[in-house]
């Protein structure tokens, strides 16, 4: 009996590591669908094409990415058929929902790399991608390109600002780069908003004057 027991203990071990990757994804209820309209968020639309694969047919849809200034984003992916995907992360937990086939997966921590929709969000911040495959791009006119190069994945998006709030308290570790890739807007406007030096009105805690929101300009982000 003894000499069998180790047997049993792996036998165990196994079972449980096979059960908790199999649930991994689903590790939380889902949460409801953020509200955009709720005051803090940042709100860009636009289109974007999506392909699987580089052979693949790409899939052209309407797109919105949302960015709350406490750490919260959104992306939602539509076609012509309905919502692809409904994206939202917090600063600890993320989920992703795909309607058409009645998916969805959701856990804490860093999202799963294979969702590309989750990443979305720091790309466009700068500096979200590092630690996984995804490579974001940007090119003259507002557009930008996040691809997977081991994948294949890609997505090619333009985007403007239609909605954000009228002022922005700065977070730690925040420069301007990052703010006005926040709400996609210029350097130059940002500046003329808040007169002087940088260095007087972009510190940790101050709040800070954003532009009105143009209804006919495209993101030009830096």
């Amino acid at each position: 009996m003894n000499s069998n027991r180790p047997h049993h203990v792996w036998l165990l071990l196994l079972l449980t590591l096979i059960t908790s990757t199999l649930v991994g994804c689903r590790s939380l209820p889902l949460q409801p669908v953020m509200d955009l309209s709720e005051p803090g968020w940042s709100v860009r639309e636009g289109k974007a094409v999506w392909k699987e694969k580089p052979d693949s047919e790409g899939i052209t849809g309407d797109i919105i990415v949302g960015m709350h200034w406490n750490g919260r984003s959104f992306v939602q992916f539509t076609k012509t058929t309905g919502p692809h995907v409904i994206a939202q992360l917090t600063t600890n937990t993320w989920q992703a929902q795909f309607p058409e086939s009645n998916k969805s997966y959701s856990g804490r921590g860093r999202p799963p790399e294979r969702f590309m929709w989750l990443h979305l969000p720091g790309g466009l911040l700068g500096g979200g991608l590092h630690e996984t495959d995804w490579i974001l791009a940007r090119r003259r006119g507002g557009e930008w390109n996040l691809r997977n190069d081991l994948t294949g994945e890609t997505l090619d998006g333009f985007l403007k600002t239609t909605r954000m709030p009228s002022q922005h308290r700065v977070q730690q570790g925040e420069h301007i780069i990052r703010i006005v890739r926040r709400y996609g807007i210029m350097v130059e406007a940002l500046r003329r908003m808040n007169p002087g030096p940088d260095s007087q009105w972009l510190r940790v805690g101050n709040v800070i004057n954003l532009p009105p929101v143009s209804p006919d300009a495209a993101d030009e982000e830096p």
